[in-house]
């Protein structure tokens, strides 16, 4: 082994050593933070779908301000599908599009109202405007309002029971099929 060979292999087990201890120091908060923020287990197998289970990680984790973003952006992309799904004109307004939807009786008041609290101050976090606050508690209250929020929306758009062992939606039209007619399901598994 060269030196150059060396020098990666030693860097390679210190790195791993690093990330153990800030992992293992880190667990306690990283679970409670998980448990905070109570998921849907099932969602349509939809382009957003992993995406939007990613947002817990990311909130699990500390990284509280790509939560936030990622939240917005899941959400805009479920009011894509849900005015798609209801052959509505999609505007490139996300409040134009909720209000339409809420209108239409597409969304309840209690869905129009989280999104909205998910798409607060989007532009200034998605321009990084110096407006967006830095610290971290108050990042991590922020991202767990809209953590929650998407929450609801997901609880409530995509709300389904269980019947004989069969997932029955509530609203079927936003749950895609597969060409035997079965639902396209995202399961999301606890990490």
């Amino acid at each position: 082994m060269d030196k150059k060979q060396a020098h990666a292999v030693i860097r390679r087990a210190q790195l791993e050593s690093d990330l153990k201890a800030v992992c293992m120091g880190t667990i306690s908060e990283r679970v409670s933070r998980y448990l905070e923020v109570d998921t849907i287990k099932l969602t349509p197998n939809a382009h957003w779908a992993s995406i939007s289970a990613e947002c817990a990680l990311l909130y699990r984790d500390g990284y509280f301000f790509a939560c936030i973003a990622l939240c917005q952006a899941v959400a805009e992309a479920i009011t894509r599908d849900l005015c798609k799904k209801n052959t509505m004109r999609c505007s490139k307004s996300f409040e134009d599009n909720i209000n339409r939807l809420h209108r239409g009786d597409k969304i309840s008041l209690n869905s129009k109202e989280a999104m909205e609290i998910i798409w607060k101050n989007r532009n200034d976090y998605h321009h990084l405007n110096p407006e967006v606050p830095t610290d971290k508690e108050k990042l991590q209250d922020i991202s767990k309002s809209k953590m929650i929020a998407l929450g609801t929306v997901e609880a409530e758009v995509f709300e389904f029971e269980l019947v004989g062992g069969a997932i029955k939606p509530k609203y079927p039209q936003y749950w895609p099929k597969n060409p035997k007619g079965l639902l396209e399901v995202f399961l999301r598994l606890e990490p």
